[in-house]
């Protein structure tokens, strides 16, 4: 196993100056960016904040561990990952800055065998996910997202790339790292979807174990993961989440993007979807919050997944048409269908992912950690339980975007829980559908 070792934070701080980031006399402040503060999650690696007391000058210190940092410290599993992540991350940092200016952090410095970069502090921004439980909207968030992954599909793909350029890029961006550690997630038996012993509360219990003891729908989602596992579509994030996003009013940025490379396009786009599913499901849990409030978030929620898909449609509409004069194969295929050759497994993926993020332990996010009644977090684990239930089994029913929120909505909006429930009861299935 690689022997990096954690930095400190007095090391940290050597490290800068002799590396010419700060002059040598500078007052620095360090502030370790730990799992569950107000503006990081970060469960992988070794973040810290680094401040010139006097000028101001900020940037971030990250190292990227040899193992992942969140097992060790919640389950004492020492899971080692490849060495090189520094150099792959900064490279897909590159190219998606390249595809679209602005999305990911500049790097300043960085260095391969210690596992560390040192990057632009993106402190004037905050978590996505935790805006998303202050009850923040970012109103183009859907469509400038759904945009920038439209556009990483065109050019990192054979819709754009010549196949020996291709061949070199799959070498260069390689993912199979975080498509294995995807695998054991969200497409095998071992998935909280179908692993019997994870904790979920009284009220979903009987739904979980009903979908666990489901051979159809393991064979599909495993048949998913293959998919996924071998796909080489084009260059992903691979991790992209609201946990990995920072953002304000007019700014959007991705950060860890240690595990980005070639993979099935369906798993960015549909793990974006499902975080905001796992927000949407999550005002159920929330009856303190005024009901208007709950409403307005749930519709902004459904709002950005529309928006997800719309903005990768609209785009990819726009560049077959820009491309085609130079492009001649580009006149075989309909931008459409295209598309819906990648829907299907898109808001699967979407309902898998949110699914899996709902257990009682500690790899719930914060959406679904501020819920303290047992009672109603076993509603919000159920309502997430059951939309991926229904999305596996009947997904092709859903022909557009629109007829996939809403489902959602009718199995998990605020104002008609009771209805579904009593309606549901009787005909056992979504009334509203």
């Amino acid at each position: 196993m690689n022997k990096i070792r954690e930095f400190t934070e007095q090391e940290a701080e050597r490290y800068v100056k002799n590396h010419g980031l700060f002059p040598a006399d500078a007052k620095l402040s360090i502030r370790t960016l730990a799992s569950g503060s107000d503006d990081t999650e970060g469960l992988v690696n070794l973040i810290y904040q680094i401040k010139d007391t006097h000028t101001r000058k900020s940037l971030i210190f990250k190292q990227v561990m040899p193992y992942v940092l969140a097992l060790m410290k919640h389950e004492g599993v020492m899971r080692p990952t490849a060495r090189g992540r520094t150099a792959k991350e900064v490279r897909a940092m590159v190219l998606m800055n390249v595809i679209y200016p602005g999305i990911t952090p500049e790097v300043y410095f960085q260095d391969t065998e210690q596992g560390i970069i040192c990057m632009e502090d993106l402190s004037h921004l905050r978590n996505m996910r935790f805006q998303l439980t202050d009850r923040q909207q970012f109103p183009d968030f859907g469509i400038r997202i759904g945009a920038f992954l439209a556009e990483m599909l065109f050019f990192t793909s054979d819709l754009y790339l010549d196949a020996q350029t291709k061949r070199q890029w799959e070498q260069l961006f390689d993912a199979q790292e975080a498509k294995e550690l995807l695998l054991d997630l969200l497409f095998q038996e071992s998935c909280a979807l179908f692993d019997s012993h994870r904790p979920f509360e009284a009220g979903a219990r009987e739904t979980h174990q009903r979908i666990a003891s489901n051979r159809k729908l393991k064979a599909m989602v495993h048949d998913m993961g293959t998919r996924f596992y071998e796909g080489k579509q084009c260059i992903c994030h691979t991790d992209l989440h609201t946990g990995n996003i920072m953002i304000a009013p007019g700014e959007t940025r991705l950060i860890d993007c240690e595990y980005g490379g070639y993979s099935a396009f369906f798993g960015d786009l549909g793990r974006i979807a499902g975080s905001f599913i796992v927000n949407y499901v999550s005002w159920l849990g929330t009856p303190e919050i005024p009901y208007e409030s709950r409403l307005c978030m749930q519709q902004y929620d459904l709002d950005m997944i529309r928006g997800l898909f719309h903005g990768c449609l609209e785009t990819l509409r726009q560049l077959f048409t820009k491309y085609r004069p130079k492009r001649p194969a580009l006149r075989r295929i309909d931008p459409e269908t295209y598309f819906m050759s990648f829907f299907y497994d898109s808001i699967r993926c979407a309902a898998v992912t949110a699914a899996c993020r709902t257990p009682s332990d500690w790899t719930q996010p914060c959406d679904l950690a501020r819920i303290k009644n047992t009672e109603l977090m076993g509603l919000v684990q159920k309502r997430a339980l059951e939309i991926a239930e229904y999305t596996l089994e009947h997904g092709e029913n859903f022909r557009s975007i629109e007829d996939f929120c809403g489902f959602i909505q009718c199995y998990a909006g605020v104002n008609v829980q009771k209805e579904i429930s009593r309606q549901r009861s009787t005909s056992g299935k979504c009334p509203f559908l």
